[in-house]
């Protein structure tokens, strides 16, 4: 009887030790699945964060003022009568896609991959044309209308198809817009 009783109380061990051998093979299961939950998450949450980001920093789109894309037509022109410069502009609808304000600033103009010499580059905006900015600046999800003005020399004033070269404080790149002279 006494055998019986130490076979019982050692298979019984033995099922002791095997179970809290599954016992320990199934937390670590659970920790590496919880691990590697954690760390989908916190990828997820960084290509959130990436999309965002890039969305932050998005260049403004620039249209034609009837909305078409492609090169902004700088389709007016005008002699000034304080030197010898030519006036050319053309109407332009600059929009901002992000949620903060952004400042844009033209930097060059490029005809043929090479910089073309301009006297100044402004925006004047639609609604009054008086209101003259070599700078201007957007809400976030706003959009506004403007007479992009470029002042050449007579005898080097754009006469084909160029980039015109842009910064904005939303973004560390510089961007550029097609434009399109007569």
């Amino acid at each position: 009887m006494a055998t019986i009783g130490l076979v019982i109380a050692g298979l019984a061990f033995l099922v002791s030790i095997l179970l809290n051998l599954l016992q320990l093979k199934w937390r670590k299961e659970e920790r590496a699945a919880r691990a590697e939950d954690k760390a989908e998450q916190k990828r997820k949450g960084d290509e959130r964060e990436a999309e965002q980001r890039l969305k932050e920093q998005a260049a403004p789109l620039f249209f034609n003022f009837d909305g078409t894309p492609g090169p902004i037509l700088v389709t007016g022109s005008q002699h000034s009568s304080q030197g010898p410069f030519m006036y050319l502009w053309g109407l332009v609808t600059v929009v901002n896609l992000t949620q903060v304000p952004m400042k844009i600033t033209p930097l060059r103009l490029l005809m043929a991959g090479e910089e073309w010499p301009v006297q100044s580059i402004s925006f004047h905006l639609k609604s009054n044309t008086k209101d003259r900015s070599d700078r201007i600046s957007l809400r976030g999800n706003d959009k506004e209308d403007y007479e992009l003005h470029f002042r050449f020399s007579d005898n080097k004033c754009a006469t084909a198809e160029g980039e015109l070269w842009l910064a904005s404080d939303n973004r560390a790149e510089q961007f550029s817009v097609p434009v399109r002279f007569p």
